[in-house]
């Protein structure tokens, strides 16, 4: 009996900025608020500053839940690369 075994997908849960045209910011994907905000305006000093100004440009933050997943990865196929190799050109063979 054969098995597929798969790694389970994982869900978190967290907070993401969306842009004033509802696209969602993936990189800045954090556990809290603050967090997120801080993945875009890294400066401390001017950050909540610029946190106002963005929120009136229309910028928020959004209660996300994303998918973490295990990459996978498989062997390549030598034997065929092994096959392509042969065909080298000898000088007897065309003597």
């Amino acid at each position: 009996m054969t098995t597929d075994i798969r790694p389970p997908s994982a869900y978190t849960k967290g907070y993401a900025l969306c842009s004033p045209d509802n696209i969602l910011q993936p990189d800045s994907f954090r556990h809290t608020e603050a967090k997120a905000i801080a993945a875009r305006f890294r400066k401390k000093k001017k950050r909540k500053k610029q946190w106002k100004e963005a929120q009136d440009e229309g910028w928020t933050v959004k209660f996300v839940y994303m998918r973490m997943f295990v990459p996978v990865f498989y062997s390549s196929n030598t034997e065929r690369a092994e096959q392509d190799n042969d065909n080298t050109y000898d000088e007897d063979d065309y003597s």
